[in-house]
């Protein structure tokens, strides 16, 4: 036969790793495990049997030990409580209710307070950088605007037309470059307000399918185009989604853009599926371009600012973009969601 084993409640508190102490529906303690005294920085005698909890906690004030008096505060607190002590340690504290009495489990949680307080530190840092950075793009954007348009106001004064062919290319080229310019800085505004939250959406059903028809349809109209450009489209009939009509065509002329830029002479085939939570559309992009660091992207002019806004304009209708690579070479791809948040981010 074999032997048995007694095990009393007592040795079985004391192999816990958490405070643990037992209180009768008097106040007055009747078991406490070895923990306890070591996360709350109490001697045995303190916490010692019969002991009145409200008695305790008295004494405690008394020493200047508000934070562990909390934790025994009595009448219990049953809802969990974090509390700060002496060394930087934080402890979690609750009462919770037994048949004849109460029982006080007390936890250390400085590591999470520590994490929780880093990653608070962390979140106020990111936040004031974001700040800056949308401080100095309007700035830049503000800078920029002056000297554009005074040197705009000067080249509409010169004559459409010079005697000397060399200047009159010349100036071809400065009005060209004026208007790359303005049209960088315009996007960098816009990108500038879509990401600090300021732009609203006007959402409505779109039929997704219809809008990426119609503007492949511009592109290839257009004269000479770079690339010719063939839409596939899975599923048609489900391809309605709730979205801002304007943004998303802005969305898809700016990627066509860049995806006709970095084709050369090669056809560009637009593909958009159903998804599990929406619809996934793909645009192929020269490899060099499928890097999710847009600034460092290489290719057509204004690439980076581009795929920039096109990942802004997504992300506010609560979708993703990325770029990916597969065999059959590069692409952006972006997932929408089937209903878009409406008015302005909370």
């Amino acid at each position: 036969m074999g032997t048995a084993v007694g095990v009393t409640v007592a040795e079985v508190l004391d192999v816990l790793d958490v405070g643990v102490a037992v209180a009768g529906p008097d106040g007055r303690l009747t078991q406490v495990n070895g923990a306890l005294p070591g996360l709350l920085g109490l001697s045995a005698a303190d916490v010692a049997p019969d002991r009145s909890v409200a008695a305790l906690a008295g004494d405690l004030v008394a020493r200047g030990a508000h934070a562990v008096a909390a934790a025994l505060a009595w009448p219990p607190v049953t809802h969990p409580r974090q509390l700060r002590l002496a060394g930087g340690r934080s402890v979690q504290a609750a009462w919770h209710r037994l048949e004849s009495g109460w029982v006080l489990v007390v936890r250390d949680v400085t590591l999470q307070a520590q994490i929780r307080q880093r990653l608070r530190e962390h979140n106020r840092a990111l936040a004031e950088k974001v700040a800056e950075k949308t401080e100095l793009v309007a700035a830049l954007c503000h800078e920029l605007r002056t000297p554009l348009t005074s040197t705009n106001t000067m080249l509409e004064l010169l004559p459409d037309t010079s005697a000397q062919p060399d200047l009159h290319d010349l100036l071809d080229v400065v009005r060209r470059n004026a208007a790359r310019i303005g049209d960088v800085v315009d996007e960098l505004s816009t990108l500038n307000a879509l990401e600090q939250g300021s732009v609203g959406l006007d959402v409505r059903p779109v039929d997704l399918g219809t809008l990426l028809r119609d503007a492949v349809a511009a592109w290839n109209a257009r004269q000479d185009p770079a690339a010719p450009v063939t839409l596939g489209v899975t599923d048609p009939g489900r391809l309605t989604i709730t979205a801002d009509p304007v943004w998303l065509d802005a969305l898809v002329e700016r990627l066509l853009s860049v995806a006709v830029a970095s084709a050369g002479d090669a056809a560009v085939h637009v593909s958009a599926e159903s998804s599990a939570d929406g619809w996934l559309v793909r645009v192929p992009l020269h490899e060099q371009l499928t890097s999710n660091r847009l600034f460092t992207a290489t290719g057509g002019a204004r690439t980076s600012t581009a795929l920039m806004l096109a990942r802004a304009v997504v992300a506010r209708h609560g979708g993703t973009l990325r770029m990916a690579t597969s065999e059959d070479g590069g692409a952006v791809e972006l997932r929408l969601p089937r209903e878009a948040p409406s008015g302005l981010p909370q």
